[in-house]
């Protein structure tokens, strides 16, 4: 039979499947709090936004913006630039 460590004044007793759902859900709550008020999230949001901006920006490079041309007709007017090394991919 595993044992664990109680701290003085407080007991163990029986609950029911939704109060256990209902305390999981409140400490699940809480983590969630407690991992957005740290430092942790500020440097989750660098690491997306370092992440995910080039690879918006080359998406939209490479669908063209209205007005601009697209990153593929100026990739081609640039002599002796070629990308066939790479083989093909889409965005």
């Amino acid at each position: 039979m595993p044992f664990a460590l109680i701290p003085e004044g407080y007991k163990l007793q029986k609950v029911t499947q939704l109060q256990k759902e209902a305390v999981d859900k409140f400490y699940s709550s809480k983590n969630i709090d407690s991992f957005l008020d740290g430092q942790a999230s500020g440097e989750l949001v660098k690491a997306v936004a370092i992440v995910v901006t080039p690879i918006v920006l080359a998406a939209l490079a490479k669908q063209g913006v209205e007005g601009l041309p697209k990153l593929d007709d100026l990739l081609e007017k640039i002599p002796g630039f070629d990308l066939s090394a790479l083989g093909e991919f889409s965005l």
